[in-house]
């Protein structure tokens, strides 16, 4: 199988709508099976945590949202990356991985690892060190991708891990 290989496009203001919409509904969706928050209460909750980074206006400062699109121009998935959530673990050259979602067509091609990879990119030139993320422990699709992508575990919580890598300064042009 050929590998898949894809560019970050920042979104239109129209995709950025959708993107926050999508992602106030997956998260609540998330901490619901998590344990961590009622259902009756997850939307409202799921809407204040998202919109603090991603409001109406556009996104907070450093937080950005990009297409994946692949050599056919299809766009096959979404990153959204930015500073840590927690003031007190953002170091300057440090980035956070907020969402990386591959559309469920192009699942199972490659254009996961592919995405990652362009982040991790994306994040060396703009002089990014580390890259961190959390996965819920059920995701094991992903956490399959960031252990072979070499993450390593930083903290781990009944319901989710939390994880970094290194990157090394050397770009790929």
């Amino acid at each position: 199988m050929a590998r898949s290989t894809v560019r970050l496009v920042p979104v239109s203001r129209l995709e950025y709508d959708e993107f926050v919409k999508e992602q106030i509904h997956e998260f609540a969706e998330q901490k619901v099976r998590a344990g961590h928050w009622r259902p009756e209460e997850a939307r409202e909750l799921s809407r204040h945590a998202v919109e603090s980074f991603l409001p109406a206006a556009g996104p907070s400062e450093g937080h950005r949202v990009y297409r994946a699109v692949d050599e056919s121009d299809r766009k096959v998935g979404w990153i959204w990356v930015g500073p840590p959530p927690v003031r007190l673990l953002n170091v300057p050259t440090r980035r956070w991985l907020y969402q990386i979602t591959v559309d469920a067509p192009f699942r199972g091609k490659g254009y996961g690892r592919a995405m990652l990879a362009a982040t991790e990119e994306l994040v060396r030139r703009e002089g990014g060190q580390e890259l961190y993320l959390n996965v819920f422990r059920w995701n094991s699709i992903a956490r399959a991708l960031y252990d072979s992508a070499g993450y390593e575990v930083v903290h781990e919580s009944e319901t989710e891990t939390g994880m970094r890598k290194a990157l090394n300064q050397e770009v790929t042009r």
